[in-house]
């Protein structure tokens, strides 16, 4: 079965920024195989890139914590200006402690340790899915999908 976005009947799309080749190639191939469609970035500039035109059409961003050119703590607060209606997963090799005394862990996004399984991945990304509410799209004179306005019920 594809994870899909029932609203829309289209697959989730993820968007997996890690330094790291091997972690990147191995997280996209695990969701792959699960049913996800995945855009892959090296570092967190490149990342901001690919959601600049099409943040719309990312479900997830699943985001190494420590990059060189720009870090996670970065690409998460740009997404929370840009498209705070995408939710996040932090990955992270280096130890909780660690990541608090370099002002890098944020309690209010998931975080999972590397190195994890696969399913504890897959349980994970699914958690984030499913617990944030698609986003809505609405189509433009282009005819390009573009989020709209969240309700912030005022």
């Amino acid at each position: 079965m594809t994870p899909t976005d029932s609203r829309a009947n289209r697959p989730r799309t993820v968007l997996v920024v890690d330094d790291e080749d091997l972690v990147r190639e191995l997280v996209a191939r695990t969701l792959r195989e699960a049913g996800y469609r995945v855009v892959e970035a090296s570092h967190g500039a490149a990342a901001i890139g690919l959601l600049e035109p099409r943040s719309n059409a990312v479900d997830l961003v699943i985001c190494d914590l420590v990059m060189p050119v720009l870090g996670g703590k970065e690409v998460a607060e740009w997404i929370r200006h840009h498209s705070p209606a995408v939710p996040l997963l932090f990955i992270s090799g280096y130890p909780r402690a660690y990541l608090e005394a370099h002002h890098l862990y944020d309690p209010g996004v998931p975080m999972l340790r590397k190195p994890f399984l696969p399913s504890r991945l897959l349980e994970a990304v699914e958690e984030q899915v499913t617990s944030h509410p698609p986003v809505k799209r609405r189509r433009t004179q282009r005819g390009a999908d573009r989020e709209s306005p969240r309700s912030t019920g005022t």
